[in-house]
């Protein structure tokens, strides 16, 4: 009982501090990956459409990342400590896959996305502070998000069973 108490404890925290560290990490690959728009500045000026993308980037890696965050129920009898360990080792396993994963399938998405549309430059549009151009990347994030989260989950199981 108190092994399980403290697991849940330390995923918990775990989850949250993974959860800032995914946020940031998913701001910041967003923009190294978007070709003349320094979006930290953007969003210094107020530029709402950055705003509305990063937030897209942040929501989506979370949607991706959530299956590897969820809780691990113990059955625990001998070894209690040892099986602590190793379940918080793998989840923070899973989390780190996770999240490279979810990185690189976002950034994918929107390239290709952008490469598809052709005369629209979506990031000079963004950088103009385009809400209508943003909330359609944003659109494709979250969309991306939701259909690759369940295979993503299966990948990290086959990976990490």
């Amino acid at each position: 009982m108190i092994a399980a108490v403290f697991l849940s404890g330390v995923q918990l925290v775990l989850a949250v501090v993974l959860s800032a560290l995914a946020a940031y990490l998913g701001a910041w690959v967003f923009n190294r990956s978007t070709p003349g728009l320094d979006e930290w500045a953007e969003l210094r000026k107020g530029n709402p459409a950055v705003g509305i993308v990063m937030a897209a980037v942040i929501v989506g890696v979370a949607i991706i990342l959530r299956p590897a965050l969820q809780v691990v129920t113990l059955q625990l009898d001998t070894g209690a400590a040892l099986e602590v360990m190793w379940r918080l080792a793998t989840q923070a396993a899973l989390v780190a896959v996770g999240l490279l994963l979810s990185l690189a399938i976002i950034a994918f998405a929107l390239w290709l996305f952008t490469r598809l549309t052709g005369e629209l430059d979506e990031w000079a549009e963004i950088g103009k502070g385009k809400v209508g151009v943003a909330a359609m990347l944003a659109g494709v994030i979250i969309a991306t998000a939701l259909l690759s989260g369940a295979a993503l989950d299966s990948i990290l199981k086959l990976l990490f069973p």
